[in-house]
């Protein structure tokens, strides 16, 4: 009985996991952020209902249950005799707005995929697929030239970076644990530059496309302690170092000439292809968390964060000066009324808020953000699966200096899922 159980936990995991990865390149939004044109793209995407519903807070944070990667010492939490599977997706609604225009998109797609196992007592392991970035931007502006006639400018970018990574813990004794994180990067960017002549048969229309492939590796390190308290509470403190890294990309920059009928377009010159090989520098990142926690019942905690994103280069002879350096502090924590009472006392109650004062600046506007959250943890009878859900408002950026404000609406949802594996049975 217990093996079928097993073959059927199985065959949920690959079947899930075969469904869910190809959301990770093909999920796309329907509306354009202005500012995912910097850098690599939005870095602040949404991560785990669990952690998105505290606010983002997980330094300290560890569960035998879920798969908290934010710290990679919160492996440590995994039982010694469980298999943990945690997956999750998101729809987030947003909406752009300065002095002029408002407009409206969404998209959905998959947070992330983790499965946890222990080897021993002391070293517990996660392997998954998390995305990193993402870009999505186009604009364009019709120009009327007295000599050549109207023509229209137009630019694009596309893509962005995903994370598969292992990660470690290893707990030497009771109540501290360390963690690595081993990533490998991998991912594309898509930018072009346009010149159409709409309505013109007689001049050609003009594309330069500069396409980035990125495969890199980086890796990360984690610490968690925590301090019991003589009523049994615990002080939880945590730490987490990412390593400043130069990512390796192929360059493949294409320039062709190109006509323009009902929507279709058709080359005229054949693709002229350079390439080259160069690097994205991508900045150090430090984090610490400090928390306070009644087993079984309360957990809240406080974390901070800070990235030197005015090192950061994209391909190596560039800096971005719009860049500055980023500070995030979160607080946020969940609450269980009663373990043993009715199911909605069952239940896992959450709570959170952020500020982030961005990683770029125009015009002496940083373009931060502003978060408040809360959410909640079903179990399922009979099994040791929790259904998350998050719910997120995001206020991003300004409408000073024209431009722009973005208000998201965050919904996400993961399944978290403990099985019985490791052990060895007396009786058949």
């Amino acid at each position: 009985m217990h093996n079928n159980r097993k073959l059927y936990f199985v065959i949920v995991i690959v079947t899930i996991i075969f469904v869910t990865i190809p959301n990770f390149s093909i999920a796309q939004s329907s509306i354009s952020s202005p500012y995912s044109r910097f850098g690599i793209g939005e870095t602040n995407i949404f991560n785990n209902p669990i952690n998105n519903a505290m606010g983002g807070v997980g330094y300290t944070y560890s569960r035998n249950n879920s798969i908290n990667y934010l710290n990679p010492a919160s492996y440590a939490g995994i039982d010694t005799t469980s298999l943990v599977f945690d997956v999750g997706f998101y729809s987030e609604w947003v909406t752009l707005s300065n002095n002029s225009y408002k407009s409206n998109g969404n998209k959905t797609s998959l947070s992330h995929i983790f499965i946890g196992f222990p080897i021993g007592n002391k070293f517990k392991f996660a392997l998954g697929i998390i995305p990193m970035s993402s870009v999505e931007f186009n604009t364009s502006e019709t120009i009327i030239d007295s000599i050549i006639g109207k023509y229209t400018k137009s630019y694009e970018s596309l893509g962005g970076l995903n994370k598969a990574l292992l990660g470690a813990s290893f707990s030497p004794i009771k109540n501290l644990s360390f963690g690595v994180n081993l990533e490998y990067i991998f991912g594309n960017y898509y930018k072009s530059s346009t010149i159409a002549f709409p309505d013109s048969t007689y001049m050609y229309s003009s594309r330069v496309e500069n396409n980035y492939h990125v495969n890199a590796f980086n890796f990360s390190l984690g610490l968690q302690y925590f301090q019991p308290l003589p009523n049994g509470d615990k002080i939880g403190l945590g730490a987490i170092y990412d390593f400043a890294s130069k990512f390796p990309t192929d360059n493949i920059i294409s320039r062709y000439t190109f006509t323009s009928s009902a929507g279709n377009e058709y080359m005229k010159d054949s693709i002229h292809k350079e390439t080259s090989s160069n690097s994205i520098q991508y900045p150090s990142t430090i984090g610490v968390g400090l928390s306070y926690e009644k087993t079984n019942k309360l957990y809240v905690g406080i974390d901070g964060r800070y990235i030197n994103w005015s090192d950061f280069k994209f391909q190596s002879d560039y800096i971005n000066t719009n860049f500055v350096n980023n500070l995030k502090i979160s607080i946020g924590g969940e609450w269980k009324p009663d373990a043993y009472g009715s199911y909605f006392q069952k239940a896992v109650y959450r709570f959170g808020a952020f500020y982030d004062n961005g990683m770029l600046e125009f015009n002496n506007n940083r373009i931060n953000e502003l978060g408040v959250s809360f959410g909640i943890g079903l179990p399922i009878k009979k099994s040791n699966t929790l259904i998350n859900i998050s719910f997120e408002y995001i206020n991003k950026g300004t409408k000073e200096n024209d431009l722009i404000k973005e208000d998201y609406f965050r919904l996400g949802l993961s399944f978290s899922a403990k099985d019985l594996w490791f052990f060895k049975r007396k009786y058949q």
